[in-house]
């Protein structure tokens, strides 16, 4: 059973309460720390795959992220780039093909026999009250994410990841049950940070992990925003966590989320 994600509600500012209420609303029950898997368990399984997501739930993150793109004919389908022609057999933008030339494609690495690339629908059939997910808002818009959130129930169990102001702003403002996460800030200092978000405020900030430093995430905690920070890389390990996980952030996005959580129960963190 996953922890229930309460609507976002849209305060002023300065009612904005710490970070900690929020994050645990972000938390598995029982866990204290936020371990998110990049793009499903994607070390072991094909990016953006139901097999991808499967395995993080068995190993017990508390997110997916996830990267959302839409076909050519409306439907939408799980794919970090613009193009299929990295992680699949096909060649094509994704906004050029019809969900049918998709449903063609086979991941170049599939761990599952005739594995497809999924539909975002698809994949909240599968993970419904297993894990939550981290949304990457690639292409879409809120009224095309919505309806099948809640369709399928699961509009409290995500968070949503938009690029600059703008669409931070629009996603408050369509879809305010939906906690936002954003960076827009450079974060080179306080008064930055803090005038960049109170422009255009947002509950969770990612970016980065080798942008923090203690001052930073002080920061982020005093205007009550859930420091989510990027650790992924092809060499990440305890050496490149606790530097980071020691300045008090909420929780890492991981490439690594099995060896991540594996740590944390370590040193009694999880």
């Amino acid at each position: 059973m996953i922890a229930i994600l309460l609507p976002l509600i849209v305060l002023p500012p300065a009612a904005i309460e710490r970070p900690l209420p929020i994050a645990r609303r972000l938390l598995r029950k029982g866990h204290k720390f936020i371990v998110c898997a990049h793009r499903g368990d994607h070390t072991v399984a094909p990016e953006n795959s139901i097999e991808a997501y499967d395995r993080a739930i068995k190993i017990g993150a508390d997110f997916g992220e996830v990267d959302l793109r839409m076909t050519k004919d409306g439907v939408i389908v799980l794919m970090h780039d613009a193009t299929v022609d990295r992680t699949t057999d096909g060649h094509g933008t994704v906004s050029n093909l019809t969900l049918q030339e998709i449903k063609a494609l086979k991941f170049k690495h599939a761990t599952e026999k005739n594995e497809s690339v999924p539909t975002f629908e698809e994949l909240l059939k599968a993970v419904r009250g297993k894990i939550n997910l981290y949304l990457d808002i690639k292409a879409v818009r809120p009224n095309d994410v919505l309806p099948l959130l809640k369709k399928h129930r699961m509009e409290r169990n995500v968070i949503a990841y938009v690029y600059g102001p703008a669409s931070v702003d629009e996603w408050r403002r369509d879809a305010p049950e939906i906690p936002i996460i954003s960076d827009i800030s450079k974060m080179t200092d306080a008064e930055q940070i803090e005038g960049d978000w109170r422009a255009h405020p947002f509950a969770i900030t990612d970016g980065r992990a080798s942008g923090y430093t203690q001052q930073i995430v002080d920061i982020w905690h005093k205007l009550g925003v859930v420091v989510f920070p990027d650790i992924q890389s092809g060499d990440e390990g305890p050496e490149k966590w606790e530097p980071v996980i020691e300045m008090g952030v909420d929780g890492l996005q991981t490439d690594h989320p099995g060896e991540l959580i594996r740590y944390l129960n370590s040193r009694g963190i999880r």
